[in-house]
């Protein structure tokens, strides 16, 4: 099978672009051939995907002038490509740099198109669901939301003109929307993007973690909770800090490691110090490889406190399969991979008192802990493998390019691989 991957991004790259480049590897590991368009405004990733083209779209100063309107060059660089490889199927990943001239090419294509939602922005402008007051929204880009009192300001109009150009010119014609998260399906099929399957991601597994789980940490380690991750407002340190506050009311000795790094980690280390937890508070900084993975055999337990959307946080499954219980605000796609009361607890968003409370008592109860964290580690190797994406994934392309009819909101995998892409996935 022959796949274009569009993937039409701003910002910092992120687990998106990963998941585009190890896909790309799997899919070429069972000989399939995929090629890679990036265009972005950002930094392109480090380590391009096998075949990629990269194409730098210019600062933010004129995006909306160059997103808006045509841009000559690149749709015929885009042409010229599609016609040059040929491909059988065609996968959008995003849908903002220089979209109205992706629009106008794909939407003159006879072939089939699919879409990977790795986020909620056909259905929020700012892919956060969540209104101001912690209220879940019900999705929908419109003109409320511009009146809602969240955080989409002046790029509230863009948002609109690039949702309505997706709308016009693709939505008609995309055989399928993929979605990491029951949640995220359940969002596009009712607010009209269909077929929408579920269709979950997975995590990256070091062989070594693969083989054995990290060792717990060892006998006279504080009791430690972990976080890893970006540093920035939606990822919730700003309830896990206090939280933390809370909890050495009942574990004095308590600590709270964090690694990653981002804007919100200034503010972050004044509110440790206003709360006078700045002793029992450390900052990694960005870990890789195996000092991510001796800070993991530190920890006891990891938070996920996001309190903005959350399609499938793959920190989430790094931690379960480590063997490391999870305690996570219960949004979006995180229920998914958090099962609670057998591998972790679910709070609610913007809650520090219930977070405080479930992760005082997994550092308390250290056998619960660790029951916790092994079911967890047995249920990521059983369920968010690469492998298992990868079968499904190509159960879904098979259907597509047959003209099977998909049902929404069902299970990616519910399908079963047939013709050639089907044989590729059971030969590999």
């Amino acid at each position: 099978m022959r796949i274009l991957r569009i993937d039409s991004w701003d910002g910092t790259p992120g687990g998106a672009q990963d998941y585009v480049r190890e896909i790309t590897a799997e899919l070429a590991q069972r000989g399939h051939q995929t090629q890679v368009v990036q265009i972005t405004d950002g930094t392109p990733p480090i380590g391009p995907p096998v075949g990629s083209h990269v194409v730098a779209a210019t600062g933010r100063a004129t995006r909306l002038r160059q997103d808006v309107l045509q841009d000559a060059p690149l749709a015929a660089r885009l042409r010229a490509q599609i016609e040059e490889f040929s491909p059988d199927l065609i996968s959008l990943h995003h849908f903002d740099a220089r979209y109205a001239t992706i629009a106008r090419v794909l939407g003159d294509q006879s072939i089939p198109l699919v879409m990977a939602a790795h986020d909620a922005e056909l259905v929020c402008p700012i892919s956060t669901l969540v209104r101001p007051g912690n209220v879940i929204c019900e999705g929908g880009v419109r003109v409320r939301c511009l009146f809602t009192g969240c955080h989409v300001g002046l790029g509230g109009p863009y948002n609109l003109l690039q949702t309505r150009s997706f709308d016009r010119t693709l939505r008609g014609k995309m055989r399928a929307y993929l979605c990491p998260s029951r949640s995220l399906t359940d969002y596009l099929d009712s607010n009209g993007y269909r077929p929408a399957l579920h269709l979950p991601s997975f995590a990256r597994i070091p062989e070594p973690v693969r083989r054995a789980a990290p060792p717990l940490p060892a006998a006279g380690t504080p009791p430690t909770v972990g976080f890893i991750g970006r540093l920035d407002w939606y990822k919730g340190l700003q309830d896990l800090v206090p939280a933390f506050a809370i909890l050495r009311k009942s574990v004095p000795d308590a600590r709270l490691d964090i690694a990653g790094d981002g804007p919100s980690r200034p503010g972050l280390e004044a509110l440790a110090a206003r709360l006078g937890v700045d002793g029992s508070v450390q900052f990694r900084g960005r870990l890789i490889g195996p000092e991510k993975e001796a800070w993991f055999q530190n920890v006891h337990v990891l938070a996920v406190p996001s309190n903005m959307w959350e399609n499938f946080p793959l920190v989430a499954l790094e931690g379960l399969v480590r063997g490391r219980p999870v305690v996570a605000t219960q949004i979006g796609g995180i229920p998914d991979i958090v099962d609670e009361g057998e591998t972790g607890y679910l709070v609610p968003i913007g809650g520090p008192t219930q977070l405080a409370a479930r992760l005082s008592e997994l550092l308390r109860d250290s056998a619960l802990a660790s029951k916790m964290g092994e079911l967890g580690r047995a249920r990521v190797l059983e369920r968010f493998t690469p492998e298992k994406h990868v079968e499904r994934l190509l159960a879904v392309y098979d259907a597509v390019l047959r003209g099977e009819p998909l049902v929404s909101r069902s299970p990616a995998a519910g399908l079963v691989p047939a013709g050639s892409a089907g044989r590729s996935a059971a030969t590999a």
